[in-house]
């Protein structure tokens, strides 16, 4: 068990690292047009959908068929859709288009908290599997979402007035939860080995939640939506062929 802990957390820690690199982007950077947004959006619509369904779903239902996998697509679907509903949290994108108000940074913070815990806690999930080559395809594609993920977590702060340093620590920290929900993800997979078709399920109901209530009206918000689609289109191969061949 020890050896597939350290492997979930190690990549956890890459999706963290490529957040961490995102976010320097406002080291040099004070914006982004809406088109650029738009397309990162859409390339991690691209990514997260191939992954809910290649790396997760599809193996839940090859191992434990068609009824426990609608009850974990569920079951994941519903906590996100509780956590909208009873946690406070605002999304960076919407909070930087106007003036700060107290308690903004704690909400934003939370809703980041709360979009990247299901990306975790599916890495760690298909680590607890054992099919190392899975989950390192799933952790690559994470990543490379993460990436744009962590820039437009940072730029925001800076539009609420942060500086530099402060926007790209706080971009960092918003993938500190990638690791932590990937070795949980995975210790849970090797206690309850029964449940991992549910867990497989799960992770992909609470990533087409995360994708369909947040990042879709994010992708949209700046109206270039026809450049979304075609970046998503792109995330979504580049996953399907890391799916395959890693």
């Amino acid at each position: 068990m020890l050896d597939i802990l350290i492997n979930a957390f190690l990549g956890g820690l890459v999706c963290l690292a490529a957040t961490g690199l995102g976010a320097m982007i406002a080291f040099f950077k004070t914006g982004l047009s809406g088109r650029k947004l738009d397309c990162f959006f859409g390339f991690s619509i691209g990514i997260m959908m191939a992954a809910s369904f290649f790396s997760l779903l599809q193996p839940a239902l090859e191992i434990g068929g068609i009824a426990i996998s609608s009850f974990g697509f569920l079951a994941g679907s519903l906590l996100m859709y509780g956590s909208d509903i009873f946690i406070p949290h605002e999304h960076p994108l919407k909070a930087s288009e106007e003036n700060e108000k107290p308690g903004r940074l704690m909400k934003i913070i939370v809703a980041v908290t709360l979009h990247n815990l299901p990306e975790g806690f599916s890495v760690g999930v298909v680590f607890g599997s054992g099919n190392l080559k899975s989950a390192w395809g799933l952790t690559s594609g994470i990543a490379l979402q993460d990436f744009p993920e962590g820039a437009s977590v940072s730029i925001p702060f800076l539009k609420l007035g942060r500086s530099r340093v402060r926007a790209v620590t706080l971009g960092i920290l918003s993938g500190v939860v990638e690791p932590l929900g990937a070795i949980l993800s995975a210790f849970l997979v090797q206690v309850f080995q029964w449940l991992l078709p549910f867990f497989l399920a799960f992770g992909a109901g609470a990533m087409i939640y995360v994708i369909g209530s947040e990042m879709i009206p994010e992708a949209h918000s700046s109206g270039f939506g026809k450049d979304t689609m075609l970046f998503m289109i792109i995330g979504f191969i580049t996953m399907m062929v890391l799916d395959v061949v890693l």
